[in-house]
């Protein structure tokens, strides 16, 4: 169980959290021009967001160090997010796993034929690696949450790598590689796309998915939370996958920054995207604190969320 001081440092509107950090140039494009696009996140504590000025890619700011981030995911971002306290993915989680793992086995099903080779980075529970085995698929998974890991050894019984380093796989190794929901929360973004590209045999497809910040119907408080030190739009997510000589491939279905890629011959695109930052600083601009205090329009997101926390951490597994 946390202490008081963990729930006073993570819970407590108008403060920061208890992390240093350092400014960063841009992960994507190198730039260090920026626009802030925030300054606070969904509990109304201090987090900076800003805009690429040069790619629109938002980032945290000061972003977590390496350390600060392996601290806070080995010890603190099951408990934040989830209020889960206990090891081990709770009983809701593997539903929602369950059913996610199914809609993207069905839509990579013209990749995932038998004998051929699949990653998963960001494996988590291990559904969706137990569901590309039942089609014959050789899977591995790459996951750093090892209660996570764990289980997924135990129940389903495939592969997972705790980490996996540049030189871990040959390029050219896997038919299908997938990452649901892991770029926002990396320092590195646009490299670990890169990697992830080598890692792709030259017909292979690339299924990422990662929240949309421009999505709507959630206000600007509600899209900005600690554990996402990077924040995605259409076009950043697409200038991403380009840098690492990725395009849509068109023959799959997509939505907005849930998207298959594949790779291209063709020459590399200048990293830029003119005036997205600033139509996105316009765009998620939150309202001022003491007026979204006052407008009541945080009690049922604030509601909703915490009473799925509670429903994930206390459902009988």
């Amino acid at each position: 169980m946390q202490s008081p001081r963990y729930f006073l440092n993570h819970f407590m509107p108008f403060t920061g959290y208890p992390y240093t950090g350092a400014p960063t140039a841009c992960n994507l494009c190198g730039s260090t021009e920026s626009v802030t696009v925030a300054e606070t996140d969904r509990r109304l504590k201090t987090l900076k967001s800003i805009a690429c000025a040069e790619c629109g890619l938002i980032r945290t700011d000061p972003m977590p160090t390496p350390a600060e981030l392996a601290d806070y995911y080995a010890h603190a971002y099951r408990a934040d997010y989830q209020l889960a306290f206990a090891g081990g993915p709770p009983r809701v989680h593997l539903k929602r796993s369950a059913r996610e793992a199914a809609f993207r086995a069905e839509l990579l099903a013209p990749k995932l034929v038998p004998g051929a080779r699949l990653l998963d980075f960001g494996s988590g529970s291990g559904e969706f690696l137990a569901a590309a085995r039942a089609r014959g698929c050789k899977a591995i998974g790459v996951e750093p949450g090892r209660d996570y890991s764990a289980y997924a050894r135990a129940t389903h019984g495939v592969e997972v790598l705790d980490d996996a380093a540049d030189d871990q796989f040959a390029p050219g190794t896997f038919d299908v590689i997938t990452t649901h929901h892991v770029m926002e929360h990396l320092r590195d973004p646009a490299d670990v796309m890169e990697r992830l590209a080598r890692w792709l045999k030259p017909d292979g497809v690339l299924y990422a998915a990662v929240p949309n910040m421009a999505a709507t119907g959630k206000p600007p408080h509600e899209r900005f939370h600690f554990a996402h030190v990077h924040g995605f739009v259409r076009d950043t997510f697409d200038l991403t996958a380009r840098r690492a000589g990725l395009v849509p491939d068109t023959n799959y279905w997509r939505e907005d920054t849930t998207v298959v890629y594949r790779k291209t011959d063709a020459p590399p695109v200048p990293i830029r995207a003119p005036g997205l930052a600033q139509r996105l600083a316009e765009e998620l601009k939150p309202m001022p604190a003491a007026a979204y205090l006052a407008s009541g329009a945080w009690i049922w997101p604030m509601v909703r969320r915490n009473a799925k926390a509670v429903r994930e951490t206390f459902s009988a597994r």
